[in-house]
């Protein structure tokens, strides 16, 4: 019945339309599958970092990072497919429908997302009648926005249309070819989009202070695995900090993996910083934000605390024993 019910929970969130792997081939102790739903600035860099720079090699691990979109990357966790995912968000939507699902590490504290639209639009009200690009229904995009239309007295589904159109390159592509009115954008694409000169009408932040992406794994596979996952919690550590020391050399890796200048290069690199976990350590206030928009949308009425979504017992092992040494 739960699984029922999760399932039904994860066919609202989307279903894939692609799945690109992409695999760096060693021989290595543990195999390990990794997914992430969107290449954005917020989680591409540092897992391309650990993989550039050997850092996952370097903790005994043959990492494949596969690209799911929508809510296959949760079905992966739980029928053991992925090990891991960044797609916390979702996770904590199938988490509240029953899901064995837990947050072990933050990635980055805030969410990188903005509403941008067509330059004749100077603020919220003239969206009345025009369609917005979204992802995901049930989602932290699609959440996201339409707290924005709301708190600007704007009705989503009634004043506004809101499309569900993948992942950002794709809602990017759509505003600059003119098919539809707005969209919900985050870096490189927000950047490029503001350099193009569509307007920011409302950045996330202003509006509703939720974490961003996050490390998620099975409740099972944390007792199971642990060594393996306190050795890719410690490879990703060493690669946020590598990002944190290294601009040159991030930037340039930017340059390359999202095909663009070395000016909004340049400005990417500079929002990552600013959205960066320090430590891994996640938000449980942010957390709780969502855990309550799912509540809501499930007309779940019993109180879930974030803290049962949070397991941080392998993060803080990584941390006393120091993320350099072994």
């Amino acid at each position: 019945m739960i699984m029922s019910r999760i399932y039904t929970v994860l066919a609202a969130v989307g279903f894939v339309c692609g799945i690109v792997p992409w695999v760096h081939a060693q021989t290595t102790t543990d195999k390990v599958v990794v997914s992430y739903p969107s290449k954005s600035i917020t989680n591409f860099p540092i897992l391309e970092t650990a993989r550039q720079k050997g850092f996952f090699q370097k903790e005994a691990l043959n990492v494949s990072v596969v690209y799911m979109r929508g809510g296959i990357d949760i079905k992966a966790l739980l029928t053991g497919d992925a090990d891991f995912g960044t797609g916390s968000t979702t996770a904590a939507t199938a988490f509240v429908a029953g899901a064995p699902l837990r947050v072990i590490m933050s990635l980055n504290a805030y969410v990188d997302q903005g509403l941008y639209a067509q330059p004749k639009y100077r603020n919220l009200a003239q969206l009345k009648g025009q369609s917005i690009g979204s992802l995901n229904p049930g989602g932290l995009v699609d959440t996201l926005l339409r707290r924005i239309l709301i708190q600007s007295g704007l009705q989503p589904d009634k004043d506004v249309v809101i499309l569900n159109m993948g992942g950002t390159p794709e809602r990017y592509a759509a505003l600059k070819s003119g098919t539809i009115a707005g969209s919900m954008l985050s870096a490189p694409h927000s950047l490029r989009a503001e350099k193009e000169g569509f307007t920011k009408l409302a950045a996330t932040r202003d509006y509703v202070n939720v974490s961003g992406t996050g490390l998620v794994a099975h409740a099972d596979q944390i007792k199971k695995r642990p060594g393996m996952m306190k050795r890719f919690i410690r490879a990703s550590l060493r690669a946020m900090n590598f990002i944190r020391e290294n601009r040159a050399d991030t930037t340039q890796m930017i340059v390359r993996e999202f095909g663009m200048d070395q000016e909004i290069a340049a400005l990417a690199y500079k929002q990552l910083l600013e959205l960066h976990s320090t430590d891994g350590k996640n938000r449980v206030d942010g957390y709780q934000l969502l855990i309550d928009f799912a509540r809501a949308a499930q007309k779940v009425e019993k109180p879930i605390h974030a803290s049962q979504f949070i397991d941080e017992t392998l993060l803080d092992e990584v941390l006393r024993e120091g993320v350099i040494q072994r």
